[in-house]
């Protein structure tokens, strides 16, 4: 296994100021009247839903901490938004220190924040012993093999967190084993976990469909990795007799690939093969799906129950979308195929004509939506 992507976070380094603009937000947090509406405030926004966005708001951790103590003292803040800004070591330690008996915080989205394996830790350790958060989001931080191993050894006795991103944090091998013995022990499996732009090649694979097989986690994304042919066909193999979810764009898949893929279709109930949107930041080398893996996918779509294909961006013409089209009939179970700008729009229109309406994305993707990204 070559070495880890570089973790790319555009966020400011950690600084030391602390802003009066967020006295307004601070002092709403504790005004125990309801939310009903958005509220936005100078710095930050609150959501009727308990999304405390603040995301991009270049907080310190002097800021951070005094949010967090606001925030988890609130009856209105239920999900932590706070991707790219400069919590840094300092930040995650005050956020872990929050996190006291009878917290209500369920999503802690903390993407980008300058925090390695060492600012992780604290957060780790609180984890351990946590049975309300659901969702961790680390994407985008250099915590390494050491930090993924700590996260890993949090959760192998945690109940609660559903939810794990760890894409683009520069793990390698020992990190990602560490992953797979901690959460094929924990009593309740690991719903969704992102390991994209990790650079995870072929070797990888099997680690990847341990944690399919024997950690049951249910949708597993590895955008903009290097697997490749060799690992799409041995992660087809070993997918479990149960369906899941497969996020693998920009991994320089080819027909030969999705062939194996599309063998296995009737276990997958969604499959993203698509460009993804940080492919150009991570060097991600694109999928050339083609007309003929399309024709593929298309011969093993009728009846398979596949709600979600992904192929925008990955060399699908008129032509190959024309059979994925023929393969949709009114009772169809798919409710999204992407296509890209090398279809013809009317192909793309009587394919949405045919579609079954889509289904909400999951709580925990639902409460991370932010309106500064």
């Amino acid at each position: 296994m070559d070495e880890p992507t570089p973790v790319r976070c555009p966020a400011p380094e950690p600084g030391s100021t602390v802003d009066a603009q967020l006295d307004e937000l601070v002092a709403r947090l504790g005004d125990p009247a309801p939310v009903s509406d958005a509220l936005t405030f100078p710095r930050g926004t609150l959501q009727a839903d308990g999304r405390l966005d603040l995301c991009k708001q270049s907080l310190s951790p002097d800021d951070a901490r005094r949010v967090i103590r606001a925030a988890v003292r609130s009856p209105h803040a239920t999900h932590l938004l706070l991707g790219t800004n400069g919590l840094g070591a300092e930040g995650v330690a005050a956020l872990a220190d929050a996190l006291g008996e009878g917290h209500q915080l369920r999503t802690l989205y903390l993407g980008c924040n300058h925090v390695d394996a060492a600012g992780v830790a604290p957060l780790a350790d609180r984890l351990a012993r946590d049975q309300t958060v659901r969702a961790v989001w680390l994407k985008r931080n250099p915590i390494g093999d050491a930090g993924a191993t700590a996260v890993a050894e949090a959760l192998r006795d945690n109940p609660a967190v559903r939810t794990l991103d760890l894409t683009n944090t520069g793990i390698g091998p020992v990190g990602l084993r560490a992953l797979v013995d901690a959460l094929r022990t924990r009593p309740v499996p690991t719903e969704r976990l992102y390991l994209g732009g990790n650079n995870l090649g072929p070797e990888a694979a099997d680690l990847l469909v341990s944690l399919l097989r024997d950690a049951g986690v249910s949708e597993l994304y590895v955008a903009a990795g290097r697997l490749g042919d060799d690992g799409a066909r041995t992660i087809a193999a070993g997918l479990p007799d149960r369906r899941v979810v497969l996020g693998l764009g920009g991994n320089g898949i080819t027909a030969n690939g999705v062939r194996a893929l599309a063998d296995r279709l009737a276990t997958l109930s969604a499959l993203d093969l698509a460009r993804p949107p940080s492919a150009i930041a991570l060097r991600a080398e694109p999928n050339v799906v083609g007309d003929d893996g399309a024709a593929a996918l298309a011969a093993a779509l009728p009846g398979s129950g596949l709600r979600r294909l992904d192929l925008r961006h990955t060399g699908v013409t008129g032509r190959g979308a024309r059979l994925l089209l023929a393969a949709l009939d009114p009772g169809t179970e798919l409710e999204l195929l992407g296509l890209g700008s090398g279809v013809p729009r009317r192909i793309k229109r009587a394919v949405t004509d045919v579609l079954r309406p889509s289904s909400a994305p999951a709580e925990d993707v639902r409460a991370i939506a932010s309106v500064y990204r």
